[in-house]
């Protein structure tokens, strides 16, 4: 029923607990668990002010954001194979993050999306509506908000 198992994670307490409802999910249905970060490409403004931090080895912020969602992933997967789950993948992807998560479990054939209600975005989240109230309104599979 539910054999691949899709839970995007951006550090927070919350998507870790997705995590840890979706391993359960996983290990009854003896499914796989796709963790899956987003990372947010910025404006130009803010590159431009990275830029000008005046650092002798410049980094984009693109760069330092991705590097950071591998290191969420990295322990997202640790944590699933703590939890008794094997068959454990993670990717990383930029850009919009409701909408890189629909298009990832289209792609992918995700049979279930486990999702925190909140992660570390900003106040927008509450007066526009979070990323899990707009996957799970458009997902194309069931959604699990935890």
């Amino acid at each position: 029923m539910f054999t691949k198992i899709l839970v995007p994670i951006d550090g927070s307490d919350l998507a870790f607990e997705a995590l840890d409802v979706a391993c359960e999910v996983a290990k009854t249905y003896k499914g796989q668990i796709m963790i899956l970060s987003i990372f947010r490409h910025h404006s130009m403004m803010e590159r431009s002010f990275s830029m000008a931090s005046g650092s002798k080895n410049p980094e984009s912020l693109d760069d330092v954001l991705s590097a950071y969602a591998k290191e969420i992933v990295e322990e997202g997967k640790v944590r699933a194979k703590a939890n008794g789950v094997e068959a454990v993948r993670g990717f990383v992807r930029g850009g919009q993050i409701a909408k890189q998560i629909l298009a990832f479990a289209k792609s992918n054939a995700v049979d279930l999306i486990v999702i925190g209600t909140q992660g570390q975005g900003d106040l927008s989240g509450y007066l526009l509506g979070g990323v899990s109230q707009k996957v799970a309104g458009l997902a194309q599979c069931p959604v699990l908000v935890v």
